[in-house]
């Protein structure tokens, strides 16, 4: 309870475990999730997405916290964890990227000063240029990573 507590402080916005959200949210500093939302999560803060939060969602944030489920591609300026608990589907591109073991991850990942920068020079309809590319799957031993050119 106390580390809610403390992560929480981190997020002036809560989206309890009995709300549900169609739409975009945009917040200023931080969103904590513990319910679900279905359209677009877009802040310059922190996002939490605790173990009952379930996103259906694109998100675009500052640093970002999995301990429930993102489907949907993810686009973080600074760092991205995914805890044992957390399940991600999707692309996602961030600086750093921590995956704790047991965590689930399908999807390509981009991670790197590098791919942050071109996700924000993306617009829609223009070509992508992947720094790298990394299997990640709960089960799996091997990891492979590609770089296109």
């Amino acid at each position: 309870m106390a580390a809610e507590q403390v992560a929480s402080a981190d997020c002036a916005t809560v989206i309890g475990g009995d709300v549900i959200i169609k739409g975009e949210v945009i917040v200023e500093k931080g969103l904590r999730v513990d319910g679900q939302i279905e359209g677009a999560v877009n802040t310059k803060g922190k996002v939490i997405v605790g173990k009952s939060g379930n996103l259906k969602a694109e998100v675009r944030a500052g640093t970002l916290n999995i301990e429930g489920k993102i489907t949907g591609n993810i686009t973080v300026a600074e760092r991205v964890q995914i805890e044992a608990s957390g399940h991600v589907y999707g692309d996602l591109t961030a600086g750093k990227l921590i995956v704790s073991e047991g965590a689930t991850f399908v999807g390509k990942v981009n991670v790197g000063p590098e791919a942050v920068k071109e996700a924000s020079k993306e617009t829609v309809g223009a070509a992508t240029t992947r720094v790298g590319n990394f299997g990640i799957g709960t089960g799996s031993s091997k990891a492979s990573a590609a770089a296109a050119v």
